[in-house]
């Protein structure tokens, strides 16, 4: 029965990879690229990368300490989940950002723990760099993991009326020789954002080694006081994401889905603590 275990084991992994190359899109051998399957991800279909929040940062004090938690349920396969951590740290002239999270079943488990150290404030050009910690780890089988290290630069241009920001990330392109075996692949992805008011539309790409994308579209827009609507649309292949987020004094709440052509859904709530006003104005 134990062989039998690890076996059922190294095929729900499995599944998870060729879920996530199904939307990525990638070779569905590969591993950890189901990253983030918060509902802001979910609402923008990436999956893929690292989501940016529904509500618009500009509503909320500046500095302090964000926390955030959410759960994931994956391709409606029973016991197969993502679970995610993120705190983050704000001051004037940038911000820290932990962030873990677990992708798998039972005897079966994906984990990622990534630093985000980013540059803010009213730069033109911002800098960010992150360093990953990447495991995997099967019943009764040696773990295997690796170190990941990447950079993002952002161009912001404001007027009185919008908002325009062109950001190009450099996505685990420094590995150490663990990840080779787990075929974790470098990328580079794209994104193009105007933002007006409190709505905002935003092209999304990403490359590969072997030249394949993963074009997206996402609107956000405001639907009354503090809540906020993001829908996504992807294609290679097809899917489509909604998330809705509202604001409560320092909670934010949040919840997703994500439907792909293929038949495949993902579902996913939050829950955000953000700084009071009186912390943020100290």
């Amino acid at each position: 029965m134990r062989r039998a275990d690890r076996v059922l084991a190294a095929a729900r992994i499995s599944f998870v990879a060729l879920a996530a190359g199904l939307l990525v899109p990638r070779a569905a051998n590969a591993a950890f690229e189901l990253r983030d399957a918060s509902p802001a991800a979910l609402g923008g279909v990436s999956i893929d990368l690292e989501s940016e929040s529904v509500l618009d940062a500009k509503g909320r004090p500046p500095g302090g300490i964000r926390l955030g938690a959410s759960h994931s349920s994956l391709y409606q396969v029973d016991g197969l989940v993502q679970e995610r951590a993120r705190v983050e740290m704000e001051g004037r002239r940038g911000s820290v950002s932990l962030a873990y999270s677990r992708v798998g079943a039972p005897g079966a488990v994906e984990s990622s723990a990534r630093l985000t150290l980013r540059e803010s404030g009213a730069r033109v050009v911002a800098l960010e760099l992150n360093a990953e910690r990447l495991d995997l780890a099967l019943d009764e089988e040696p773990r295997q993991g690796g170190w990941a290290f990447g950079g993002a630069a952002r161009a912001r241009v404001s007027s009185p009326r919008f908002d325009l920001e062109i950001a190009v990330a450099a996505d685990r392109v420094l590995q150490s020789g663990g990840l080779d075996r787990l075929a974790v692949a470098p990328s580079v992805p794209l994104s193009i954002r105007l933002r007006s008011g409190g709505a905002a539309a935003a092209w999304v790409d990403r490359w590969d080694g072997s030249g394949r994308r993963s074009p997206r579209i996402v609107l956000d827009v405001p639907i009354a006081g503090t809540a906020r609507l993001r829908l996504g649309r992807g294609e290679s292949p097809g899917r489509i994401g909604a998330a809705l987020a509202v604001r409560w004094g320092r909670i934010e709440v949040s919840a997703g889905r994500l439907d792909q052509s293929a038949g495949g859904v993902i579902t996913g709530a939050a829950v955000d603590l953000t700084p009071s006003a009186a912390a943020g104005g100290r």
